[in-house]
This record gives structure tokens, C-alpha cells and sequence, in this order.
């Protein structure tokens, strides 16, 4: 998932659990020691809320979209479920033992809108120009290059197509040793040429929903 050499999860794990009483975030796509995909994905289910995100961000019926760091697929299958058989979802990951799994899932429940797409670093490489929305889904924090990395992913997105970012917000949980600020991420979208567009992420207690525009003048 991760274009960068990532944190050990239990250090990102207890930063956040002595901020908020436990957000739910999994960074990692690795068995996190003890704890189990299962459990971690309850946790986010009641922390974070994802049908509400998808909410928030609008994702529709018969959406083509990318999520970029899908891991394991927490919320690539839940995106899959949201567009529906019309839509599509490329999951992109760097580390092709997550994307793996992806496919296994697919397989065994029978998915047929979830292709994967083995990433780098600073490229996502979608093997489509007209995708309607990315999603980075907690964890562009853990991305070595957010500024080159988003301003390549804009050239996946059609016109007026839109790039999610749902992170840890350090305003939120009151640290800012492992987590990238709204401002930090604002100023890496202006760099790439994105335009914000306004979201509401009041509901989440311990993230932020940032989403952006590709500009109308971005080629």
C-alpha cells in the first residue's frame, strides 16, 4: 500500500488510540502483530464511518474510480459495492503480495468490478485516463512523495474529475508526529494543480476529507 518505508503499525496504532480513544486507522496492509484484518476493519467500520464517506464524497452508481494504497481492499470492496456492476474500481497498491489478496477475495465472492494495478512510488499508473475519482484512503500520510505522487495522478483523473484524500487529521487527534496536516496537503494540491472542493467531515472524530478538483485548465 505504501510508497514509502512505513511505520511500524503499532507505533502509528498508539499514537492515535492516546489521542482519540482509538480511531480505528490501519495504515498497513502486514498482520499488525495480534491484530487481525477482521478486527481492524470493525474498528474502522464504527470509527470512521465509511458509508458516510461515501457520502461525503459522493461516489455514485456507475463510477469508474481508482484507490490508491488499497491494501488488503478495507475500502476498495466497499467502493466496489457503491458504483455497482456499472462501475468500476482499479485498486493500486506498491506491494503486489496486498494486491494479492485483493484478487483472491474477487475470486472467492465472485467481484467482477475490482481490477488491481501493481503502482510506483510517485505513479499509481491506472491504465485509464477518464477516471471520475482516486481515492487515497488513510494513507497518504506514508507516501515519500504526496507532491509528486498526486500531481502524477491527476493525469488519470477526466476533466473536472475529483482526487479524495481521507486522512488523519492532527487537528483532530492533537498530534502531528506521523500525520500530514490539512494546510501540508492543501499546499501539495495547489502544487499539482487541483483545486479544492468543499467537504464535510465533521462526522469523523479523528480524519480529515479533503477533495480536489483537477482543474479546468489542467491538461
Amino acid at each position: 500500500m505504501l510508497p514509502k518505508a512505513r511505520f511500524p503499525y503499532w507505533t502509528v496504532f498508539l499514537a492515535m488510540a492516546t489521542a482519540v480513544g482509538f480511531s480505528g486507522s490501519a495504515p498497513g496492509q502486514d498482520s499488525h502483530g495480534q491484530i487481525s484484518h477482521e478486527a481492524i476493519d470493525k474498528m474502522r467500520d464504527r470509527d470512521l464511518q465509511p458509508d458516510k464517506i461515501l457520502d461525503a464524497i459522493n461516489l455514485r452508481d456507475g463510477m469508474k474510480t481508482g484507490e490508491a494504497g488499497a491494501s488488503y481492499g478495507y475500502f476498495t470492496f466497499k467502493m466496489s459495492r457503491r458504483v455497482g456492476n456499472k462501475g468500476l474500481v482499479y485498486a493500486n497498491d506498491i506491494d503486489p503480495k496486498a494486491l494479492k489478496q485483493i484478487e483472491e477475495r474477487c475470486a472467492s465472492e465472485k467481484i467482477a468490478n475490482i481490477k488491481t494495478v501493481l503502482g510506483a512510488v510517485a505513479d499509481p499508473l491506472f491504465p485509464e485516463k477518464d477516471l471520475d475519482m482516486i481515492v487515497v484512503f488513510d494513507c497518504l500520510f506514508e507516501f515519500s512523495e504526496p507532491a509528486p505522487w498526486m500531481k502524477n495522478a491527476r493525469s488519470y483523473l477526466k476533466r473536472g474529475g475529483r482526487l479524495v484524500i481521507v486522512d488523519p487529521d492532527p487537528a483532530k487527534i492533537g498530534s502531528s508526529a506521523h500525520f500530514l496536516s490539512r494546510s501540508q496537503v492543501l499546499a501539495f494540491a495547489r502544487e499539482a494543480g487541483y483545486e479544492p472542493v468543499q467537504a464535510d467531515d465533521a462526522f469523523l472524530k479523528s480524519h480529515m476529507i479533503i477533495i480536489l478538483q483537477k482543474g479546468k485548465d489542467a491538461p
